[in-house]
């Protein structure tokens, strides 16, 4: 006798998923011109350089972690993608402690704001606001600028 198996039926996404999905949707949403996909893989390939520097000199000694921090917010709200504090903590190269000062400046300047994550109370968001957004934009075409602008 055939028994039918409702467990794959009833296989709902992952949390996690229904969330990337979410984000990613409203990232295509937004409209963005050529040149700004242009400044985030500049801002992809600054992050990358930064983070080669590091593995060749002192810890620290040419590193800016706020603005590491802001370069992988920019990506990410750019992309879809989500950041989570945790993740903004490990990859600044600095203490906890340290890293939550930065990310507390950062906040405060109105640059990014922080909140508890929807889907797990755990976690806590973090993403860059439109000024951040903007200043990003700003520093990005300023520092890719080429001779024809």
């Amino acid at each position: 006798m055939y028994s039918h198996d409702d467990t794959q039926s009833s296989a709902r996404p992952s949390e996690g998923a229904q969330r990337a999905v979410e984000s990613l949707s409203e990232a295509a949403a937004r409209k963005v011109s050529v040149a700004e996909r242009q400044l985030v893989e500049g801002a992809r390939q600054l992050l990358r350089a930064r983070l080669k520097m590091a593995r060749h000199l002192p810890k620290g000694l040419l590193r800016d972690s706020a603005w590491d921090m802001i370069l992988e917010l920019f990506i990410a709200h750019e992309e879809g993608g989500i950041v989570y504090v945790k993740q903004l903590t490990l990859s600044s190269g600095e203490s906890a402690a340290a890293a939550i000062r930065r990310i507390d400046r950062l906040e405060e300047a109105g640059l990014i704001e922080r909140f508890p994550d929807p889907l797990d109370g755990r976690r806590v968001i973090v993403r860059l606001q439109e000024r951040g957004r903007d200043a990003m934009l700003a520093m990005l075409m300023q520092i890719f600028r080429t001779e024809e602008d």
